[in-house]
């Protein structure tokens, strides 16, 4: 590859990273952040992970509308997708995890394979000051109040533990 082309390519990538919107910047550091320290590769094999926001603004990818993670406990086998939700801060007393239409493409995974929300709040993605880990089975409404989510809290730096796989 000649100089021209990698500094094409490397351009182009920098300018990806520089107009991505600043809820994918947070939303993709969350992501990493569960990775590394709740759904641990000891722990957790990861199947598949959704496209990121470069990738499908040039050519939307179908599974982008599954949950954003498919993992397998290593311990017990079982397979199950998750959905990543940063938030900075509550609204009234709520978080707004999705939309409506969201919800209802979650439920129908959720009949096939199950499906965990984790929410991050706090000032920063990649190190939140709450997590919730919530089975979708128990979640009705678009938005979660704090009364609700205080029964889903786990450890901020610590791993999921499998037997929260219900």
């Amino acid at each position: 590859m000649d100089i021209i082309s990698r500094f094409t390519r490397i351009a182009k990538v920098t300018l990806d990273e520089i107009n991505k919107p600043e809820s994918y910047v947070k939303g993709d550091a969350f992501e990493d952040y569960i990775r590394v320290h709740l759904l641990v590769k000891d722990r957790y094999d990861l199947l598949q992970r959704t496209h990121d926001y470069t990738t499908n603004k040039g050519d939307f990818v179908e599974n982008t509308k599954e949950p954003d993670f498919k993992f397998r406990s290593i311990k017990t086998g079982k397979e199950f997708f998750v959905e990543a939700k940063y938030r900075s801060v509550y609204h009234e007393n709520a978080i707004e995890w999705c939309k409506p239409y969201q919800l209802k493409r979650y439920k129908d995974i959720d009949k096939k394979t199950p499906v965990y929300v984790i929410i991050g709040v706090g000032k920063e993605s990649n190190s939140p000051g709450q997590i919730f880990f919530i089975p979708l089975k128990d979640i009705k409404y678009t938005k979660l109040f704090r009364a609700f989510l205080k029964d889903y809290e786990v450890s901020v730096n610590s791993p999921i533990d499998y037997r929260l796989l219900k």
